[in-house]
């Protein structure tokens, strides 16, 4: 039974108590009256009457000490604040978990910089930093490693195997040409065969594909952050689409970051925000990538083919 469930059941049970202690404060009125009224009856001239009053009065005497005590035990040991007690350990075990994932996802993203920092900054003393070398999956993957590699820090949730990957405009590709399309950085989840490059150019996509498409086409075109989830045969999906913003420039986009894995119903409030930083990270990152692409091939010539 969940968290929510006992404090439900245990607010119920507390009400029922707190209505059975009106019942014994009502009995306990009840009883004085009726002592009062048989104790006029032991002074009756008649012995049948002093007789039966006397024993009614011990027996309600009993009653009412037997009621007294129950009050009494219930107002020394009963925790009426027990229900509020929980909540509030509930939420500061909550507040405890958010800080220390905040603390992660900072962390995450002290290491990024230091990457961005140490990949982009080198570029000033020349060429022979390899920026560019493995092309922009592996680039990407590895600038924002800590963040992919743990998205479900992010999106806090247990949920694990992920597909991430990006759309992106008019990037500089290692065979010299000017590209855009989508670029799968990993596959945990399987769904590498429906991010083909030209995802968002196909007019025949249906299913699947579709829903991933209009997730990522949503968020490029509105630029805003888009969660959806679909159906599929094997259970409900959630794709989480994030605009990549043009270097120095916030109200241009260059592509979409986006996170496919398993349904997730709730995500934290800060979601967007997290991704938001990363991106622009990437942003920059890609900036200098495509000045290293662009000084490589003018000194060197098309390297290879950009691996998708």
């Amino acid at each position: 039974m969940r968290f929510v469930e006992i404090i439900r059941s245990l607010d119920k049970f507390i009400s029922f108590i707190k209505g059975a202690v009106i019942l014994v404060a009502v009995g306990e009125a009840i009883l004085v009256i009726l002592i009062g009224v048989v104790s006029n009856g032991i002074s009756s001239e008649n012995q049948t009457i002093r007789t039966f009053s006397l024993w009614s009065l011990i027996f309600l005497a009993v009653a009412y000490l037997f009621l007294l005590v129950l009050k009494t035990i219930y107002n020394k040991t009963f925790p009426g604040s027990i229900v509020n007690e929980l909540k509030s350990e509930r939420e500061l075990t909550a507040l405890k978990k958010d800080a220390d994932r905040q603390k992660t996802i900072s962390d995450f993203l002290v290491t990024v910089m230091g990457a961005l920092n140490g990949q982009t900054c080198a570029l000033n003393y020349g060429d022979e930093t390899h920026l560019c070398d493995t092309g922009i999956k592996d680039g990407i993957y590895e600038l924002v490693k800590p963040a992919i590699d743990n998205i479900n820090y992010i999106l806090d949730t247990t949920n694990t195997g992920f597909t991430t990957g990006v759309y992106l405009q008019d990037y500089c590709a290692l065979n010299g040409n000017i590209e855009s399309g989508i670029i799968t950085i990993t596959d945990q989840l399987g769904k590498s065969t429906l991010l083909a490059k030209n995802l968002l150019d196909k007019i025949d996509a249906r299913g699947e594909e579709l829903s991933i498409q209009t997730a990522i086409r949503e968020s490029l075109n509105d630029i805003k952050f888009v969660k959806r989830n679909y159906s599929t045969q094997n259970g409900t999906i959630s794709i989480f689409c994030t605009p990549i913003p043009l270097a120095c420039n916030e109200e241009e986009v260059n592509g979409v970051f986006f996170v496919i894995g398993k349904a997730v119903e709730v995500i934290p409030a800060d979601t967007e925000l997290n991704l938001s930083i990363f991106n622009r990270v990437i942003s920059n990152w890609l900036y200098r990538y495509n000045e290293c692409v662009s000084h490589r091939v003018r000194t060197h010539g098309p390297i290879a083919e950009e691996a998708a």
